[in-house]
């Protein structure tokens, strides 16, 4: 890959192109592939493998960690046996020409996500690029159509018939509605790496402005279970940082941007001369900020401008199984001019939440433990936010 002037061996891996995959699957046996059907997880792989047979038997091939016990038969009737590693004995009792359709669980398919945003001179625009590398452990060459899907399936080692069915039946083990699924085309996943674009180069140039960020607590404390934690220490004991951030806003485009995977970010600026320079970096499509319409990617901490959080009240009312907290958001700004500040809270200790009271105009839910609140702060001036939440559990 040709290098970009101005960006360094390490850094020009985050300017990802699109490499076409090109394989020929040579028939294993007499079994031949014709077309796969593969969902990408973040823990495993769903695979639907269409093969098709002459006669009473033959041997297909399969990943190297998936033996006939974790083989289900989807379409047609046959008996499966393992055979040595990476293949599996498929009989029929009977020759003649069969189609068999199987799925498996296979952890031999692993990926990962990036991507860039390059600036207009004006820093008024920015364009999206992003990539999945996704890797092939076994010796076999995977091809059809493929989806990646932003989550675990939670199958884990466990591969056996009961769990691809479930798997197949429903995704999310839990019964819980999973990220969309990202398209990606027809694919050819031969052992080792394979690129795939994520994002349509023709897609318009996204509106950016610059704008500052206080998010002083992050995900790190996250409980994501419904019983909140009632740790009456929780947030309040660990240090909490009065930096706020210099930051880009980057609209989100719905339709664009459905189904991606979270990944790392760099926001690039191009030169006069043609040459990228790194100004920013962040994460995109984090489960957190699903629901926002915006991105934001920090540049550097804000001179003259700082944010104080505290708790004022905290009240665990056990016997009606619930928790009331109330939070004030201090901002303090010591510029000659009005600045405009999102700021990010992270409601952490469980998903069974609600907000009672909030003190600004503008509040927006980012994802299912997150919100930002958008505020004004005069020059030399001072304002502060206040909201309560409620958590609630079952009996």
């Amino acid at each position: 890959m040709e290098r970009l002037a101005g960006l360094t061996p390490r850094s020009s891996e985050w300017v990802l192109l699109v490499l076409a995959a090109c394989a020929h699957v040579q028939p294993h046996a007499r079994a031949t592939p014709i077309g796969d059907d593969l969902t990408l997880y973040r823990d495993v792989a769903l695979v639907r493998q269409r093969v098709e047979l002459d006669g009473a038997s033959a041997t297909v091939p399969v990943p190297d960690d998936v033996t006939a016990d974790d083989v289900l038969v989807i379409d047609g009737t046959a008996k499966l046996r393992s055979g040595e590693p990476g293949k599996l004995v498929v009989n029929f009792g009977a020759g003649g020409h069969h189609s068999i359709v199987v799925g498996y669980i296979t952890e031999k398919l692993r990926w990962e996500a990036a991507y860039t945003m390059t600036a207009t001179p004006a820093r008024d625009r920015a364009v999206l690029r992003g990539a999945l590398a996704i890797r092939n452990t076994s010796t076999l060459t995977l091809h059809g159509k493929a989806h990646v899907i932003d989550s675990e399936l939670g199958a884990g080692r466990t591969r056996r018939t009961t769990e691809v069915a479930g798997a197949l039946a429903s995704p999310t083990p839990d019964g819980a509605s999973p990220p969309a699924a990202r398209d990606l085309g027809p694919l050819v996943l031969a052992p080792g790496e394979t690129r795939v674009a994520l994002v349509d180069p023709s897609a318009p140039p996204r509106r950016m402005h610059a704008v500052l960020v206080y998010d002083p607590i992050g995900t790190a404390l996250d409980n994501t279970s419904s019983e909140p934690l009632r740790d009456a220490s929780l947030g309040v004991n660990e240090p909490v940082s009065p930096k706020v951030s210099e930051s880009f806003e980057i609209a989100r485009d719905e339709h664009e941007t459905a189904g991606l995977p979270a990944g790392p970010v760099r926001l690039l600026e191009r030169h006069t001369d043609g040459s990228l320079a790194v100004i920013g970096e962040s994460h995109l499509f984090e489960a957190e900020t699903r629901r926002s319409n915006v991105d934001t990617i920090a540049m550097g901490t804000a001179e003259g401008v700082t944010g104080k959080r505290e708790r004022r009240e905290l009240t665990d009312e056990e016997s009606r199984h619930r928790l009331v907290e109330e939070f004030v958001i201090e901002i303090d700004n010591t510029r000659p001019h009005p600045v405009d500040v999102l700021v990010r809270e992270h409601l952490y200790r469980g998903q069974t939440w609600a907000l009672a009271y909030w003190s600004v105009k503008e509040i927006l839910q980012e994802g299912a433990q997150s919100i930002n609140m958008r505020t004004r702060v005069p020059a030399h001036g001072q304002v502060k936010i206040m909201y309560v939440v409620v958590y609630t559990w079952g009996t």
